[in-house]
């Protein structure tokens, strides 16, 4: 299965290597069959499919143009399941012609000091699921999994204040994300130890020498300013900081950002990208803590999380659909192995869980 990245652009996206301690792969988990289900469902251990044509069209229309969001898939699911996940996964019915791969939209979010959520968010919907905390629509298709692990982070980042310079690209702002910033984790950034001068070849920043165009010049390895390689690609030491995982000593950086960047070609033969900058200048963790405090280590109820995944359909689904969607859920959730995708926990270095198993409907 090839890996989604989260926003379905001609940016190309990057394969990447963890920095977070390495966890074993799991080995494969026999999970006992649920209850029979009720008329309308057709329920997995860790998936569901609920006939709602209604919420079907809201999923589609949250994908192609935001808005409304969630409430309505929400309201039908907890309509069968008790109040026991943290996130929602809700599948498209079938490929959409939709500009987003996945889309996230927050139900409640508590204050997180060291991350810019300054206060307490509640959305409100639904009323009987007060454990909820985001809801994540995702274009399910045969191409694969993601970009799961990229739209459940940003239930707690990238939100820092914008003077820190995060989110960017030259003229562009990428919002929640890490813009042309050597993070390279989920949410994108590239690689500093790709990073050379064009001229000279084997220098660094700020080594280099500027093009007759007074910019300089670098080449790096492939990366996308917004996302890199859906499920594929583990969470870098700074998104372990922000999700509260690993102490201020080891979120890395400092994080070189290449200012007025712009992307000029990518070479598929070696994978390097050529990009042409103003500039560079350096962000460093205590930057961050400078502006927003420092990060305390999360709680166990974040460490632990659950989360549900179910496909809205006008007609129910094909096994094959259920199936394919029952094996993204138990990959994520660790419960199935995948030599190309991560769980979870494996993302996050056995740090944090995420079950995907579904309790009884009703």
């Amino acid at each position: 299965m090839r890996p989604l990245s989260c926003v379905l652009f001609a940016a190309v996206v990057a394969a990447c290597a963890s920095s977070a301690r390495p966890v074993a792969a799991p080995a494969a988990v026999v999970v006992p069959p649920p209850p029979p289900a009720p008329p309308g469902l057709q329920l997995r251990a860790h998936a569901v499919n609920i006939v709602d044509a209604e919420a079907a069209a809201a999923t589609a229309a949250f994908l192609r143009e935001g808005g409304e969001g969630l409430q309505r898939p929400a309201e039908r699911f907890y309509a069968h399941f008790a109040d026991d996940y943290d996130f929602l996964y809700v599948c498209s019915d079938g490929p959409l012609e939709a500009p987003n791969a996945g889309r996230y939209t927050l139900v409640r979010r508590e204050a997180i000091p060291g991350t810019g959520m300054r206060r307490l968010h509640d959305n409100g919907y639904p009323a009987q699921a007060r454990r909820l905390r985001g809801a994540i629509a995702l274009n399910e298709s045969e191409d694969g999994n993601g970009p799961t692990l990229h739209e459940t982070f940003h239930h707690w980042g990238v939100y820092f204040d914008q003077s820190l310079g995060f989110g960017r690209e030259g003229g562009r702002n990428f919002g929640s994300h890490w813009g042309a910033v050597s993070v390279f984790g989920q949410e994108g950034g590239f690689d500093a130890n790709t990073l050379r001068c064009e001229d000279p070849p084997d220098a660094r920043p700020p080594a280099c020498r500027p093009a007759p165009d007074g910019r300089t010049r670098v080449t790096v390895g492939r990366f996308s300013s917004f996302a890199n390689g859906g499920d594929s690609v583990p969470y870098a030491p700074l998104e372990l900081y922000i999700l509260g995982l690993v102490p201020r000593a080891e979120a890395g950086g400092p994080f070189l950002v290449l200012d007025g960047a712009e992307m000029l070609s990518y070479d598929h033969r070696t994978r390097r990208m050529t990009w042409a900058t103003t500039g560079t200048h350096t962000i460093s963790v205590d930057d961050i803590v400078r502006v927003h405090g420092e990060r305390p280590p999360a709680p166990p109820e974040d460490r632990a999380l659950r989360g549900a995944f179910v496909i809205f359909s006008a007609q129910p689904v094909s096994a094959a659909r259920l199936d394919r969607l029952e094996r993204w859920a138990a990959v994520v959730g660790n419960d199935a192995v995948d030599p190309q995708l991560l769980s979870f926990e494996r993302a996050t270095g056995g740090r944090a869980t995420l079950s995907t198993r579904l309790g009884p409907a009703h």
